[in-house]
């Protein structure tokens, strides 16, 4: 019984297997040739496309960025490394279009992804490309999103920043985003790339040997981006811009900030850069020029550059000193040409000295004499807590700051630099020199408090969304951080030394005075090199020292409060003023210093 039951699983096993046999010579030899044709000519390809990303708007609607439809060649490098010559020679004859050096090395030596060949073909290109198709084995023809900037995003590159593809290291940070998605790199397109980056669409296509689609089998449309509005105001940022240019200064940055929201009304870093080329993709060239320039356009200064603050800074210094009671608002301190510290003196920038002088005379004139007594009365640790308590040093909102400044004391010397804290490292901060450091960005930062009666606000920069899914706009609250523990008479008197900075008889800002609108504000001029003699000229640009001017205007209603820095300006009433002036004149000119909020 058992012996009949193996022979019949023998035969079972045998018959089986022949009928296996048989169906794969049917089907390898049989029909190999025609299951082999039809495998070569239809390929299955997943088809990733980009989302076009939200539009960018200035506070008042203002178009700065948008998306628009180009068509791009594109190719795998498998399917045409072994005849790039051929296709080369084709490209150049047929579309005019000339592979680059790096595209040719991303051929020769990739695999599998996917390389652009040419982002932006013209109608010619396109026509001819479809007309030609038979040479073009291995490349196809896709429609992508590019970003476009419009007029009045050139005068803000900085600010805004560019998008291009991700990095390795991008690309494993965030799973959402694939090789082909375009993401913000830089300034607002990265920092608010969560809601300009729409979700990219997806499809499964077969296409022939040719790379032409035979079916769609599945199809995911891409989802547009969020619309943003930025707190910019488009007007303000061309205004300060050319006001810089006209300037003939050739580094520097500006802010203009709304005091009473902290709202970011305009960013410049000067020179600036062609944000469309930028984007599009520069020549080896075009960027060799760039990294080479001396006054370094693609550096964001505003945000990035760090500076001694010089005398801008004794606003800071006024304020602490008044509310921890070492000076008094009218008390007067003798403040000569120079003061000593045992063997070591320290000049005033007037050699004439300022005679006898109280916290609001000192800051019209600027005395250094003055506050050299005073910061030593004060201490370098109120001093920091001071500068602190204002907000430098701290990235009040960290998506906007990335850079913060330094802002020293005893234990930041001693663990940096491993030495003492000395008394005249102490004169030397009272008047904005010495280890301190700041960002022009955290300049607005000191006179802001003064402003709106001691109150630390968070930066914004953006003003609203438009949410796509929800169909609504979503506005970014203004947020107060703290409030200052000063009382608010030393506000007044600190606000009526700085107008007297300007309409001063000894105001250091009286070119000011001849604005159409009354502002007040102070001038800084910080030292990069020491001079081994008073008024010592110095002829190379990079040991000048720098220009600040900080301004609020108009003076009893401000709307703006602006921060002037110009690199290397050799003085804050030689540069930096004349600028300021020019700004609050052309606001004045274009009726947007009048106009209801």
């Amino acid at each position: 019984m058992n012996y009949d039951r193996v022979k019949l699983l023998i035969a079972v096993f045998i018959i089986g297997f022949v009928v296996l046999a048989g169906r794969l010579v049917y089907l390898q030899i049989i029909k190999g040739g025609y299951y082999r044709e039809i495998s070569e000519r239809n390929h299955i390809r997943i088809v990733v496309s980009n989302a076009p990303r939200g539009k960018i708007y200035d506070r008042n609607g203002i178009l700065l960025a948008y998306d628009e439809p180009v068509f791009q060649l594109y190719t795998y490098p498998y399917m045409v490394k072994k005849r790039l010559p051929e296709l080369e020679k084709n490209l150049e004859k047929l579309i005019s279009i000339k592979l680059d050096e790096e595209t040719v090395k991303k051929i020769k030596k990739g695999y599998a992804n996917k390389v652009v060949l040419q982002k932006k073909l013209s109608e010619e290109q396109v026509r001819s490309f479809i007309n030609n198709w038979q040479f073009f084995d291995g490349i196809f023809l896709e429609v992508q999103p590019r970003r476009v900037y419009t007029e009045y995003a050139r005068y803000m590159p900085h600010l805004l920043g560019y998008v291009g593809y991700p990095s390795k290291k991008e690309l494993e940070e965030n799973p959402d985003i694939t090789p082909d998605t375009l993401i913000g790199k830089s300034g607002v397109e990265k920092i608010y790339d969560r809601y300009l980056r729409g979700k990219h669409g997806v499809k499964a296509v077969m296409v022939d040997a040719r790379g032409r689609i035979v079916k769609t089998l599945w199809e995911k449309q891409p989802q547009r981006g969020n619309d943003i509005y930025l707190t910019v105001d488009a007007r303000v940022q061309k205004t300060v811009f050319e006001a810089f240019e006209e300037s003939g200064q050739r580094s520097g940055a500006v802010i203009v900030a709304d005091p009473y929201t902290y709202d970011i009304i305009a960013l410049l870093s000067y020179p600036v850069y062609d944000i469309q080329k930028f984007s599009d993709g520069l020549t080896k060239d075009e960027w060799n020029k760039l990294i080479k320039n001396k006054y370094k356009p693609l550096f964001n200064k505003a945000l990035y550059g760090i500076y001694p603050p010089g005398s801008i800074f004794k606003i800071t210094v006024a304020l602490a000193a008044l509310q921890e009671g070492v000076v008094a608002p009218y008390q007067k301190l003798f403040s000569g040409a120079e003061f000593s510290i045992g063997k070591w003196v320290y000049r005033n920038w007037d050699p004439r000295g300022c005679g006898k002088i109280n916290v609001m005379q000192a800051l019209e004139m600027s005395c250094d004499t003055y506050f050299y007594q005073v910061g030593i009365d004060l201490g370098a640790d109120k001093i920091s807590f001071y500068a602190r308590l204002f907000g430098l040093g701290e990235k009040l909102n960290p998506e906007i700051e990335k850079r913060a400044s330094r802002i020293p004391d005893p234990e930041w010397k001693a663990q940096h630099i491993g030495e003492p804290w000395y008394l005249g490292d102490t004169v030397n901060y009272s008047i904005g020199q010495g280890f301190l450091a700041i960002t022009p960005f955290d300049s607005i930062k000191i006179v802001l408090p003064v402003v709106n009666g001691g109150k630390v606000m968070k930066p914004r920069l953006l003003k609203a969304h438009f949410d796509m899914e929800k169909k609504r706009f979503e506005e970014t609250k203004v947020q107060q951080i703290r409030k200052l523990p000063i009382k608010s008479f030393f506000y007044r008197v600190i606000k009526k030394g700085l107008y007297d900075v300007v309409y001063g008889e000894k105001g250091t800002a009286k070119l000011l005075s001849l604005a159409p609108v009354k502002n007040a504000g102070k001038t800084g001029t910080a030292q990069v090199f020491r001079h081994k003699k008073r008024k010592q000229k110095i002829e190379k640009w990079y040991l000048q020292n720098h220009a600040w001017f900080v301004d609020f205007v108009p003076y009893k209603k401000p709307r703006y409060v602006i921060s002037v820095f110009v690199e290397h300006g050799i003085g804050g009433s030689k540069t930096a003023v004349p600028i300021t002036k020019s700004i609050i004149e052309k606001l004045h000119e274009k009726g947007i210093l009048n106009e209801i909020r």
